[in-house]
This record gives C-alpha cells, structure tokens and sequence, in this order.
C-alpha cells in the first residue's frame, strides 16, 4: 500500500553514524558492481550512498542506531554470487536475504524467505517459512526489499500479549508474504522480545551491498470517529441534494460508523456527523468507499467532493478532535450497500474507520490467473506498458505474451519488432481481459523488467547519427507474423527499411535468461544497426557483459557500439544481409 499521507525518513549512507560500532568489514562506498558469474565478487568505488559489507575473513554484523516498532521499510540491496546475509528487524526476526537466483524450488533460507526458528535441545528448526515464489534476481543487480512489520506487543506487567507480525513482504515488486504471525524471534536472534530494537544486517556469510534504506515509523495510537449521529433521507438523485431543506426519515446514534443503520437498499442518503480524533498534527490521506456516491467534510472543509464510488483527499490536520461529516447516497438497488472510510497519516498505517461488514464482500473481481505449462504458452492481448514504475501506461495494442515452462516470460510488440519486458515468477494476471466485459488487457504477474516500447531498428547515416522519433503513422515496419518450431517457440518475421528479418527469443539452456536471435534475410539497406537498449547507465561489466541501470545485463559475443546520445547511453548492434545478431538478458 502506497503511503501518501508521511513520507519515508533515509539512513543516512554519508558515512557509518548511523550505526552502532561498525565492524571493519563494512564500508561506505559511492558505486558498487559485481560479475555475476565469479563468486563473492563484489567491487566498490570510492563515494557515498552505499553500505557495503566486503568481509576478507569472518565478517560481522552491523545495527543501527535507529531503534524500531511498527516499520515499514525499504531498501535496494545487491548480492554477490553464492553470497548470504539477512535483515533482522528489531535485531530479532530474520528476513533472509541469499544469491538465489534461477534457484527452482525455495525454502525459508532462501532470498525473502523468513528464516526458522530454533531448539537448541533438539538441534532442529521449526516455523521457517518459504517466500511464495522465487522474485530473486542475478547476483550483481540492485534488487529491492518492502516489508511491513508489526512489532510485539506487552502488557503493564511487561507480559506478551500478541505476537510480532509480518504484514507483508515484497521482492522486486512481488509479495511473498502477508499478514505472517511471528511466534518468537527466528534462529540467531536471541530469545529476549522487546517492544523496540534496531534493524540489524547479517554480514558474516559473504559481500552484500545495500542503498535508499528508508523507513517509516508507525508507533502513534489510532485515529478514533467518536459522538456519531446518523440521519436517513428519501432521495431520488445520484447525488445528495441540499439536505437542509429536507426532513430525515429517520435519525438516531451509533457507536460505528456503518451503512447498516438502514435496512433500506435504493432511493436513500445517509448523513453522519461526528467528531474525529487525532493524535498527531499532519497530513492525512482518507480514502471514502461509497457504493454510490459520497462526500466527506472535516471542519466544514470539503475534503473529498461529490462524486462516484471509491474516490481519495488529503487534510492537514492539528492534534485533537475535529468536526466530521460523510454523506452516503444511493439511488440504484441493482448493487450492494457498502460505506468505507480509511485513513493513514503520521506515525499510523492505513486503518478502517467503518465497521468490517459496512463494506460488501465478494464485490472484487475474481482474479483469473494464466500459469506456465509444460510447453510454451502464447495470449495475444494488449499490454499498458510502463518504461518506469511511476511513468503513466500507454497500451500496446499488438502484442504478445510468451510464458515458457522454465518459468521466464516476455512480451513484444508485433508491429515494431520490440521486446517490451520480461519477468519471472508467474505468468499472466488475465483479470482486466476476461472478468465481466473486460478490456482486452493482461498484465505480467511476477517480477517485471520494463525495457522499451521504442522500435530497435533503425538506419543510420552515421554511428553518430542521433536514433529517430518513431513515427507511427508512417512506420516503415511491417509484420508478417510468426511460426512455431517443434517445441512450441514462436518466431517473428517481419520486414522494415528494405529488409526481411527473423527475430527468436527464448530460454537459454541452463533456464535463467533469455536468448534472442536476430538474422537479417535480405535488406535493400546499409547503415542499419539493431538498439540493443538505452538507459541512464550502461557499464561494461567484461569484455562481453553489460550492465544497464543496475538493473539487468546484457550479454553478447558480437562488438557492440555502446554511445551517448540525447541525454542517455545506448548500446548498438550493426545488423547486415546475411548476418545473425545473438544476445541473452540476465536478470
């Protein structure tokens, strides 16, 4: 869940303050980077912003400063190959963090998985828990962490009276734990549980780096609705009309704010007025669910203004109570009654201010899932296709989506020959295309790579010659379809600038990346160069390996042209008749 209403606080990585008595094998560092096929590799450059742990024998672990509850936290970490760490939150529960790339069937000790627990009597573990899929991607590459934590909590007498929890664990976008209970601490955390601790990175089992380490803390009490007063009008709108010149059909008090204080189902508005509690000055971000239209005022200010259905606004708000008003109407029968109102502001996670059954069950869609097989599966749909997770989408209208049983999956424009992205974890989340009437669109459902929607072709008069704006109206490419080999693989054909061309993607052998393989048939063209890809950075890892934004390598045997051009790198490829371009992506 995203957090509007507080931002998240960093660790400084300026220098190691932020931490407590730092062992020697960590260091701050400017940049970092890793050949993902030599073990404990992990190379750093001078600077800052980087916490890197290079342990030459040993190694220890490090704790900062910061002590925490209720955290959300989030980092960007890199592992080198074969290397292991973890991430202890109050010093005491372990998220495990493990080179577990390409790894086929995970247990708890690997990459974000919670680690066990343990019986030193016994000598045997218990309660460790398996991350839902492999997210985890190559060693040498930024990966990012999200997880949500509920600490422990204790009574007067210092009794434990609810256990700590795990509200949700992400990797690299896919979540892979929810709402986890966490009996006591796992093995290697003590046995001591405390209501506050610091977060505490292992750093005896191999070279780990980490970046943005940033956190919220969620320690403050509760926003509360008190003093509720609830009156019911006939109306026949689809908005609420001027109430004051109505009289209520009914009107009483109730302790929760519910739609259920009327039995009625169309043609009614609901007005609740109230006071709201707040614990903390600052900005809060209020969700309103009305299964109709709805309103809510704060202090006589409109907060979230007429309108449908599920809309969001934003309050600065001092420290007290405050004067509440939601307005709820409904004019259709033909739908559930349902009323939601959620908050999230400083020092509190999202919270329900309605009752759980004010709001309808069963009204989301059913998610409808496309798994791999045991041969390649092929969904012609469109794509919304994002270069940047905070760019706005656009939608791909002619594309592919090719799963293969080695659990790699990609998509690719059919009318410019672009391999789009490329993901591992789950197939395709088919939902948007097949519940109710749909919208022809599905989405990757696993751990996405966004590489470009921008043709990879082009003619250039020099190797100096600025990639040109793709017109759409005047493409010069032309599709021709594709044909499947024995084993189910597509391959595209099409034909742009004079030429006809073949284009191939596919597992490599050993199924931890994509192959692909470009041959030109014919071309009435020179000068014509293939754009492997554009990024803000692209750094030769070797004589054959690339790395692109931190993000994903590039791997060739043929002599690429890697330029600056418009305010980015790009690396290019000379493609001539006869010829055969060969590359695989690592992520």
């Amino acid at each position: 869940m995203a957090a509007h209403a507080q931002s998240h606080q960093t660790i400084p990585l300026n220098d190691l303050s932020a931490f407590r008595t730092p062992p020697s094998s960590w260091a701050i560092a400017g940049g970092i980077s890793a050949d993902p096929g030599k073990n404990h590799d992990l190379r750093t450059e001078a600077g800052t912003g980087i916490l890197a742990n290079l342990p030459v024998s040993g190694g220890a672990d490090i704790y900062t400063q910061l002590e925490h509850g209720d955290i959300d936290l989030e980092l960007e970490f890199m592992m080198a190959n074969g290397s292991n760490s973890g991430i202890y939150l109050q010093g005491k529960y372990e998220i495990q963090l493990l080179d577990s790339w390409g790894k086929e069937n995970v247990t708890f000790g690997d990459c974000g998985g919670v680690y066990e627990r343990w019986i030193e009597e016994k000598q045997q573990g218990y309660e460790g828990y398996a991350p839902r899929i492999n997210a985890s991607r190559a060693p040498g590459l930024w990966q990012k962490m999200e997880i949500s934590f509920a600490a422990p909590r204790f009574d007067q007498y210092g009794r434990k009276v609810s256990n700590a929890r795990l509200l949700r664990v992400a990797l690299n976008g896919v979540t892979l734990h929810e709402n986890l209970e966490l009996t006591g601490p796992t093995r290697g955390g003590g046995s001591a549980e405390a209501t506050r601790g610091p977060l505490r990175i292992q750093g005896d089992h191999g070279p780990v780096a980490f970046r943005n380490i940033r956190y919220r803390l969620l320690d403050n009490p509760p926003l509360q609705l008190g003093e509720l007063k609830w009156e019911q009008f006939a109306t026949t709108t689809d908005f609420a009309p001027d109430l004051s010149t109505l009289k209520p059909k009914a009107s009483g008090k109730t302790k929760t704010l519910t739609h259920e204080v009327t039995n009625e189902n169309s043609q009614f508005t609901l007005r609740f007025t109230g006071k709201l509690s707040v614990p903390a000055a600052g900005n809060y971000h209020f969700d309103l669910q009305a299964y109709g239209s709805g309103t809510l005022h704060i202090d006589g200010k409109e907060i979230i203004g007429k309108g449908w259905w599920f809309r969001s606004g934003t309050a600065n708000l001092s420290a007290g109570e405050h004067q509440v008003e939601i307005i709820y109407t409904k004019k259709e029968s033909w739908w559930p009654n349902g009323l939601g109102l959620f908050v999230e502001g400083p020092g509190i996670r999202r919270q329900a201010l309605h009752v759980e059954s004010s709001v309808p069950l069963g009204q989301m869609a059913r998610q409808i899932f496309l798994d791999f097989e045991s041969k390649p599966v092929l969904m012609r749909c469109f794509i919304d296709f994002r270069r940047h997770p905070d760019s706005a989408a656009h939608r791909i209208t002619h594309a592919i989506s090719v799963g293969f049983p080695q659990r790699l999956a990609y998509s690719y424009n059919l009318s410019t020959g672009t391999l789009l992205q490329v993901w591992k974890g789950g197939f395709l989340d088919a939902t948007p295309m097949w519940d109710d009437r749909g919208d022809g669109s599905s989405q990757p459902n696993g751990s996405v790579i966004p590489l470009s929607d921008e043709p990879q072709l082009a003619v250039l008069a020099t190797s100096e010659t600025p990639w040109p704006i793709f017109d759409k109206e005047n493409s010069p490419f032309r599709p021709r379809g594709y044909e499947l080999d024995d084993n189910g693989q597509p391959t595209y054909q099409y034909e742009a600038y004079g030429f006809s061309a073949s284009d191939k993607i596919i597992p490599t052998a050993d199924g931890r990346q994509l192959e692909r393989t470009i041959t030109c048939k014919s071309s009435g063209q020179s000068n014509l160069y293939l754009r492997v890809v554009s990024g803000k950075e692209i750094k030769a890892v070797s004589a054959t390996l690339y790395l692109v934004d931190g993000t994903y390598f590039i791997e060739t045997a043929a002599k690429p042209l890697l330029r600056n051009s418009g305010g980015q790198q790009e690396l290019l490829l000379p493609l001539g008749a006869g010829t055969s371009l060969t590359y695989q992506l690592i992520w």
